[in-house]
């Protein structure tokens, strides 16, 4: 069986990408990312396939995101926004950049669960067979949702779909 501290490495920056998408505070993300290696870590005796450790790892990070969104949702807390202005001004071709990717974590945000947990995934480049295998749908449910997803962004964008 593969190390955890290596699986973590090669990993890691999916976990954060998707956790991300369901968080936007910096904090909350560590702490979803956190979670889910200790989720990884208590589920990895179960994995029986070492083929399947992506999309194994990435179901784990949308069920424990997911789960991290629902209870925020009837807490209801007030969150402090974050204002503190950036030091350091990024280059203009860096801001416009970080401004698109700003509106695309936005758009991905504001879809429905089921779209989102396909978009997230199809953003970390997985094949619809994977995003399919880890989400627990067939492979032309996501690919529905992802077409789906992929209009209601381009809408968001003011594009036509």
């Amino acid at each position: 069986m593969v190390e955890l501290e290596e699986i973590v490495k090669v990993h890691a920056a999916m976990v954060r990408r998707i956790a991300t998408v369901y968080e936007r505070y910096p904090d909350r993300v560590d702490d979803l990312v956190q979670d889910v290696w200790f989720a990884v870590w208590q589920a990895l005796p179960r994995l029986h396939d070492q083929t399947t450790l992506k999309s194994y790892i990435a179901r784990i990070t949308q069920n424990i995101c997911v789960t991290h969104v629902r209870r925020a949702l009837v807490q209801q807390t007030q969150p402090l926004t974050d204002t503190q202005p950036d030091p350091a001004p990024p280059l203009e071709e860096a801001a416009a950049h970080a401004a698109r990717l700003a509106c695309l974590i936005e758009a991905v945000r504001s879809l429905p669960e089921n779209l989102k947990a396909v978009t997230s995934l199809y953003l970390e480049d997985m094949p619809i067979k994977e995003i399919a295998l880890a989400l627990g749908i067939s492979e032309s449910n996501a690919s529905v949702r992802l077409h789906r997803a992929k209009s209601a962004i381009r809408l968001s964008f003011g594009e036509p779909s």
